[in-house]
């Protein structure tokens, strides 16, 4: 099982997708025009992705380095609103893999609240100018322009996340999902605040790819990394995304992490901060403890997991029998933000079963349950397995 742990985390970390923030925690209890604006944003990323894939080189659908052995690919973590066409990016991280020499990884960190202009005709405050907001307000493509601005850099890619797949992330990482949520999130806790917390999104990276990249090249899990690549939102290939795996993999980072270095841009005096999952209940409890009372409620600083686990089920459990909510749901990898492994399997095949009439393309929901089977192969699964077989005979 420890095996298994490991080779998905590698997949997942390798891929590089982590979404840093807790803004959305109650985001699964949208209403029905909530969840039409996400649909809505989530087809926004979508054509930017397409339209990015249509302007990668022959080259580079191949080897994603191209000629100079560089690739940067940005990571962007959306905190959804309402009434926006994409959402505020909340978490901005650009990695650049040199392969040049022995090879070296920088992370750079743009701190959501750095300056940037805002496109003209919104009703504004000289408070609004920064980077998350041009994102929400002037969309996803005109907050990339921008944020490209401020890194003197034009990614090769990019990779969006939300935050049920940064639940299961953490979860495949065997790391405690609340504790790691609220210390990724921290930023009253520090003197100069958010721009640590940007920072300490950068050094959990680091920390997360020393941890769990192999020593040696090994032969990694394609079905699992498969599984993973369809949770992110990239213009990536999967055949790129196991070429990227497999460079860092051959850097041995492990024994050599002053490969992986890390700045912030603007320029900004941070500290390195490691994140220590055994103690994180301390830390936070020594930074965050004395200022509890004076933080606001949307901050969800004394709400506990068992709540949010509760509210999460309950408001599956009220609308089992909505179809919006069904594929809104579905679609955004609710069961993810589950704790009790056996429920989660439970909630994931409900939604599975209730989601696959709802779709008119026979090839499409058989592609998912072929998804689905592969998943429950590789976690060890065989009674949900088999529960996924008998629903793609009836496809057959």
């Amino acid at each position: 099982m420890k095996k298994k742990v490991i080779i998905i985390s590698v997949a997942i970390v390798l891929c590089l997708c982590i979404w840093l923030l807790a803004e959305g925690v109650f985001r699964y209890q949208a209403n029905a025009s909530t969840r039409a604006f996400l649909k809505s944003q989530d087809e926004t990323i979508e054509n930017i992705l397409f339209a990015r894939r249509l302007n990668i080189s022959e080259e580079k659908l191949i080897d994603p380095f191209g000629e100079d052995g560089v690739i940067q690919i940005l990571f962007i973590g959306l905190d959804t609103r309402v009434g926006q066409e994409v959402g505020h990016c909340d978490a901005i991280q650009l990695i650049s893999i040199d392969t040049k020499g022995e090879g070296s990884i920088n992370i750079t960190a743009v701190p959501r609240g750095t300056y940037s202009p805002l496109p003209p005709g919104k009703d504004l405050q000289p408070s609004d100018y920064y980077i998350s907001n041009a994102c929400g307000l002037g969309g996803l493509e005109y907050g990339i322009q921008q944020i490209e601005k401020i890194l003197g850099v034009k990614p090769d890619y990019l990779m969006v996340v939300g935050f049920s797949e940064t639940m299961g992330i953490l979860r495949y990482l065997n790391l405690p999902t609340t504790g790691t949520l609220q210390w990724l999130r921290n930023r009253h806790g520090y003197a100069i605040g958010e721009l640590q917390r940007a920072h300490n999104h950068s050094t959990f990276i680091k920390q997360m790819l020393i941890k769990f990249v192999p020593t040696e090249q090994t032969k990694l899990n394609t079905a699992l990394q498969y599984l993973v690549y369809n949770l992110i939102k990239t213009d990536l290939s999967f055949v790129q995304a196991q070429k990227i795996i497999d460079t860092i993999s051959a850097m041995d980072i492990a024994n050599h992490p002053e490969k992986i270095q890390l700045s912030i841009r603007p320029f900004h005096l941070v500290e390195d901060i490691a994140y220590d999952a055994e103690n994180i209940s301390k830390y936070l409890e020594e930074t965050l403890g004395p200022i509890t009372k004076l933080l606001s409620e949307d901050d969800y600083s004394d709400i506990t997991g068992e709540k949010v686990q509760s509210s999460l089920l309950s408001v599956i459990g009220k609308n089992k029998d909505n179809p919006d909510f069904i594929i809104w749901a579905y679609q955004n990898n609710l069961w993810l933000q589950i704790e009790n492994d056996e429920q989660r399997l439970i909630v994931q095949f409900d939604l599975l079963k209730d989601y696959l009439p709802l779709l008119q393309s026979s090839s499409e929901r058989r592609l998912i349950l072929e998804d689905y089977i592969l998943e429950m192969e590789n976690r060890g699964e065989p009674t949900w397995q088999a529960k996924g077989k008998d629903l793609l005979m009836l496809e057959i």
